[in-house]
Formats: C-alpha cells, sequence, structure tokens
C-alpha cells in the first residue's frame, strides 16, 4: 500500500487557511451526552478484572460528534437535543459552545441525568464496545412552532442520526416543506426510523445496517435494497469501515421517482450486478491506484501524524443495477432481518419488541418496500485515507466524523467523490486521539487541495 512520510515538520505542511467566503448553518437533531472512555490492553475475559491504561471524559454522542467535525471545517451548526439538568449537561454546553455549536434549542429535563457512555477500546484488538445509558427522551410535543422556526430559519441542510424518531420526523417534514434538504444517518434498527428514512434526500448507513435491515446476506445486495426501499432518496452512502465506503447516486431525473429507468441523459443502459461493480470494476481499479500513485499528503493531525488521501472510482455514467442472488429468496431475507431486529431490540434494552425495530412496520416502509428490480445509479467506490495501522489510537466516533465532513462537503458544493474522500481523511485523523472530538481536524490541519473545491465555491 502508498505510504507517506510518518512525521513532518509542521512549518513545511500547507494547511488550508482561508476561512469560508460565507456563514452556512446546518441543523442536527439528535444524541448527545458524554463518554467515559477507558483505554485497556485487551479487552477483558467474562469475570476478569484489569487496570486501564488511560480514562478520559469527553463529549459524546454521534449527532453532536458530527456537529462538531462539521464545525472545525467551518460550518455553523444548530443542535437540537434534550440532556438533563445536571452538572454533566452545563458540561456537556460547555464543549459545545468551545466549538461554536449553537445550542439555543438543546432542551434541559430538570431533575433527569443527562445520557453518557461507558466505552471500552481494546488497543490490542482496535475495537471499542459501548454501553449507553440514555436520558429523557425529547418528545413530539415539545417540538413546537418557535423551536421549528428558530431551528430551521437560514439552515442549508438537516441531519438526524436516527434518534429521538417521534420528534424528529416533525423537524423533518418542516424541513422538506421550507425546501431545506435532510440528510439521515442509518446506524442500526431503531424503532421509527423508516418514517424518518421516508423523509431523507440524503442517505449514510452504517456497513451492517443494509443487511440487517434488508435480510440479503450478501452487503452488495442489501445496499442496493436499501437504496431501493428509498426512492426518494438522491443517493446513498454506506460506509465498510477499512474497505471504505460505496456511494449509489441516482440521476436527476429519477430522485424522488422510484427507480428511474433512465440515465439522465439518454441512451441505452449497462445492466450489471452491483455486486461485480464493486469486485470486478471498482476495486481492482482502486487496488491498481493505491500500488501506482504515491498517497498525497493531505492532512497533519495535532498528533504530528501525517495523512495521505485516498482514492475513488466511479462508474461511466448511470447504470442499470440488479440483484447478484436469485430473487426467490424472499422468505430467507425476511428471517434474517426479523432476527436482527430481535437482536437490535435486545441491545436497546427492549427485549419482545423486535417487530418495532424490523423493516416494514410503519405504511412508510411498506408502501416504499423494495421490488427487487434494482435501480439506475452511478456507482461511486473510495478508499480509507492513508494511516499507518500503528498510529490508530481509537475508532470511537470515527463514523460521526465521516458523515460531519459530507456534511460540509454537501453545504459548500463539493462533489460527491470529494465528500468521500474528504470523509475518509477527517475520520483518519479523528482515529490518531482517544475518543470521538479531540483528534477532528481543522481547516488548518487540511490541505487546500483537499479542499479546493470548497474554497472556489464560496469565496
Amino acid at each position: 500500500m502508498a505510504t507517506v512520510q510518518a512525521k513532518v515538520d509542521a512549518s513545511t505542511f500547507q494547511g488550508c487557511n482561508r476561512p469560508l467566503g460565507k456563514r452556512i448553518k446546518v441543523v442536527g437533531m439528535g444524541s448527545c451526552g458524554v463518554d467515559y472512555l477507558a483505554s485497556v490492553a485487551a479487552y477483558p475475559r467474562p469475570d476478569e478484572k484489569l487496570r486501564t491504561e488511560k480514562l478520559e471524559t469527553q463529549g459524546g454522542g454521534n449527532c453532536a460528534n458530527a456537529l462538531t467535525a462539521a464545525a472545525r471545517l467551518g460550518l455553523y451548526p444548530t443542535l437540537v437535543t434534550k440532556i438533563g439538568g445536571d452538572g454533566l449537561g452545563d458540561g456537556i454546553l460547555s464543549e459545545l459552545h468551545a466549538d461554536g455549536i449553537d445550542t439555543t434549542h438543546v432542551l434541559r429535563a430538570a431533575g433527569h441525568p443527562s445520557p453518557f457512555t461507558y466505552i471500552i477500546v481494546d488497543r490490542q484488538g482496535g475495537t471499542r464496545t459501548c454501553i449507553h445509558t440514555p436520558g429523557a427522551p425529547l418528545e413530539p410535543g415539545e417540538m413546537t412552532a418557535a423551536l421549528l422556526e428558530g431551528a430551521l430559519a437560514g439552515a442549508a441542510l438537516v441531519y438526524f442520526d436516527g434518534r429521538l424518531t417521534e420528534a424528529a420526523v416533525l423537524l423533518a417534514r418542516e424541513a422538506r416543506r421550507r425546501g431545506i434538504p435532510v440528510l439521515v444517518e442509518a446506524e442500526r434498527l431503531r424503532p421509527g426510523l423508516e418514517l424518518l428514512l421516508a423523509e431523507a434526500d440524503y442517505v449514510v448507513t452504517s456497513a451492517h445496517f443494509p443487511q440487517d435491515w434488508t435480510g440479503e446476506a450478501n452487503l452488495a445486495d442489501a445496499v442496493l435494497a436499501t437504496a431501493e426501499r428509498l426512492p426518494a432518496a438522491r443517493w446513498v452512502v454506506t460506509t465498510m469501515g477499512t474497505r471504505g465506503s460505496v456511494l449509489l447516486e441516482r440521476p436527476p431525473a429519477a430522485n424522488g421517482n422510484g427507480n428511474g429507468n433512465g440515465n439522465g441523459a439518454g441512451g441505452a443502459l449497462r445492466h450489471v450486478a452491483l455486486h461485480d461493480v464493486m469486485e470486478s470494476e471498482l476495486e481492482p481499479r482502486l487496488r491498481a491506484l493505491v500500488a501506482e500513485v504515491e498517497a498525497e499528503a493531505v492532512c497533519v493531525a495535532e498528533t504530528g501524524q501525517v495523512i495521505g488521501a485516498g482514492h475513488t472510482a466511479s462508474t461511466d455514467g448511470y447504470v442499470q443495477l440488479k440483484y447478484s442472488a436469485p430473487r426467490d429468496r424472499a422468505q430467507e431475507a425476511a428471517a434474517a432481518a426479523a432476527v436482527a431486529a430481535e437482536r437490535a431490540a435486545a441491545l436497546n434494552a427492549d427485549s419482545g419488541r423486535g417487530a418495532a425495530y424490523a423493516a416494514g412496520n410503519s405504511s412508510a416502509g411498506a408502501a416504499s418496500g423494495a421490488a427487487g428490480n434494482g435501480l439506475v445509479a452511478r456507482v461511486t467506490l473510495a478508499t480509507i485515507a492513508t494511516l499507518p495501522k500503528e498510529a490508530v489510537v481509537d475508532t470511537t466516533g470515527a463514523g460521526d466524523s465521516f458523515i460531519g465532513s459530507i456534511l460540509y462537503g454537501l453545504c459548500t458544493g463539493m462533489s460527491l467523490p470529494g465528500c468521500m474522500r474528504l470523509g475518509a481523511v477527517v475520520a483518519a485523523a479523528k482515529c490518531t486521539q482517544l475518543g470521538a472530538r479531540p483528534g477532528l481536524p481543522t481547516r488548518c490541519n487540511l490541505s487546500q487541495d483537499l479542499l479546493h473545491e470548497v474554497v472556489d465555491k464560496t469565496a
């Protein structure tokens, strides 16, 4: 794999020292809390005692982390959530304010604790295990007209991390009514998530969500089925850990019109399985790029670690994507999805309510269920950024930092491949420090070449 110089003098790296030319507001609604991070040499066996190597207390929560990433890149985020009326809550707000995040619409629950998460970071295995304690929920009745107006006024984009779904749907629908685009994160199965996904213009999923939601055994088929179930979504991105990320982008004429059997420009379409596009076309091109092209140093993390840009490869225009697995396995897929839903309920301390987590549990989910015909899309595959394995300290919040970068790219007019490259670099920088936020880069940590699309469009 291509490498970059491990360390450089800060004076030799030319970071982007130009601020955005205009103030861009992005709204986020979802989780916000405190993380207790315990770094250990190796994950303990049952009934085993061990000591931490390092313990830190930091702000956390998917939405708050993503907005912090976006703020450090230059956006002006507004957070909508609910925390406790306790000392932890005071600390949460103080940390958000330090990063320039507007907390005017953060509600406080008097007499209730703020959400918090225990995170065990396994240095040997490179994993992190989270045990979350939620706070008081944000109820739909608390989404007043004044809150909706104040939060959405002047917003360029609204982001939801998939939590607080009953209240979140109200904000999403009001955003769409005002013509403000909506991005929804699908990290894991949650009650009401389908209703929120139905309002999404853009969707970002975790690596396991597509298979859990659709029951498809093949990741590529699961990604395709996920996109097909969301006909209003302009595009769907799935992050795949060390494999990078994959994007399915509908042609403009198809947005909001189901599968859209046109390529956006006329002409015959090539019919091909998404699995074949990823495995046989795009991945070989990316491997060749990684082997032949020296990784360009585009970021110097606060630790001094140099990070190289990743690569992207796309299909030549739009293609008619089809499934690799036979479509006669509907019952098998439904059974697998039901098992995943029960597991999600159990992990959420909600055992016995798996049906509420399963696909098709809402009228929106049933109406948009995949027909199994595939869809027309342009496919883009992106690698991770170049970062030595030994430089990875903690992966907590890597997905949040990727989404924060996507928010930034969307708001500033970057190309989608450019958004994916930026997200990979920001996520890599985050991983050089313990916790979700300390490693998040600012503009001066990133090269102007990486952000040139942003500079050109906002100057």
